[in-house]
């Protein structure tokens, strides 16, 4: 497993890309990198439902059904889109909007999609 540790407890922001707050997204891309892969960064307005369907065909991933580290995972809740990078095939890491950046347990989460990065 790569180390996250120095993510846990950063809080979230939307749009954010640094140490001093990550949406999830901005999250994505660093720990991705972290796993030695590329994730194209985007531009966005709002968490709706629809950004996938509207991004996924454009960026360097491919939906699939197995998770595995490095998996990219959408998941919505409450109406929104959130995504969350997976650790190993049970837990993940994700930036939270009330408790920052943390690491949860995948089968606590309804899975809309998997993807992996090319």
């Amino acid at each position: 497993m790569i180390d996250v540790s120095d993510l846990i407890g950063i809080p979230y922001k939307d749009h954010g890309r640094t140490a001093e707050g990550l949406d999830c997204y901005g999250l994505a891309i660093i720990v991705l990198q972290r796993f030695g892969k590329k994730l194209d960064d985007v531009i966005y307005e709002n968490h709706d439902l629809e950004l996938s369907g509207t991004w996924a065909p454009l960026l360097n991933v491919r939906r699939t059904d197995i998770i595995k580290a490095g998996s990219l995972i959408e998941i919505h809740i409450k109406g929104t889109l959130h995504i969350a990078v997976a650790l190993d095939d049970r837990t993940m890491i994700h930036a939270t909007t009330n408790q920052g950046v943390r690491i949860s347990k995948i089968a606590a989460y309804k899975l809309a999609a998997v993807y992996e990065v090319l």
